[in-house]
């Protein structure tokens, strides 16, 4: 019998694959866009340092922070995705978006965690919310995440005040000054009990309290 040779792929097939992935994490070429109102920062999620995200090894606490461009609704994939129509800001995407080949990853192998934008590059040195970001990096950080699964008693107790301390946060600044949620996620990433859930922890939420279960 003749064996039917593989077809050798060498270019994109814009089958939406990657875009369902998720969105992509922004780099410094990525600055003009943002600047020029392509991409709106509502349309952005910050991935704080600290944070488990998934990896080629698995799923890893990242090393930078991270501002990526954000899904629809509940969906992970990425928002400027159609499925009728494709990526729907083809002409100017990202940089991570040009150089992925999902048929030869090293280039975005090599571009995961470097040259990326964080919040203070995108808002600028003077911008009024930089105190509140780093007044909740201070207090409601992702430094546990490392060591989730051998927090001794003590420990998951300062977590569990460290997530009242994050919603209560987020009740003073987004719901005191009407912020949307998409500002909310760009500024101060997803809440803590959201990232601990997709860590294995339960939680159980009454009203605007929320309690851990290990």
């Amino acid at each position: 019998m003749k064996e039917t040779r593989k077809e050798i792929q060498t270019a994109c097939h814009r089958c939406g694959d990657c875009c369902r992935a998720g969105g992509p994490a922004l780099h410094s070429a990525d600055l003009p866009l943002l600047q020029e109102g392509r991409i709106p920062l509502e349309h952005l999620l910050t991935v704080r340092r600290g944070e488990p995200v998934k990896k080629p090894g698995g799923v890893e606490p990242v090393s930078v922070e991270l501002v990526k461009i954000s899904g629809e609704g509940r969906s992970w994939s990425c928002r400027y995705f159609s499925e009728e129509k494709g990526c729907t800001i083809y002409s100017f995407r990202p940089q991570a978006c040009r150089v992925l080949k999902c048929w030869d990853p090293a280039e975005i192998l090599a571009l995961m965690e470097q040259d990326t934008l964080d919040r203070r590059a995108i808002l600028g040195g003077g911008h009024e919310m930089l105190p509140f970001i780093e007044e909740h990096e201070k207090a409601c950080s992702c430094d546990f995440f490392s060591a989730l699964g051998s927090l001794s008693a003590k420990e998951k107790a300062e977590v569990e005040e460290r997530v009242h301390l994050d919603l209560r946060f987020r009740d003073r600044l987004a719901g005191g000054r009407g912020m949307s949620l998409g500002l909310e996620l760009f500024f101060f990433g997803r809440p803590l009990f959201q990232l601990l859930q997709t860590g294995g922890i339960g939680i159980v939420q009454q009203g605007r309290t929320v309690s851990l279960r290990w």
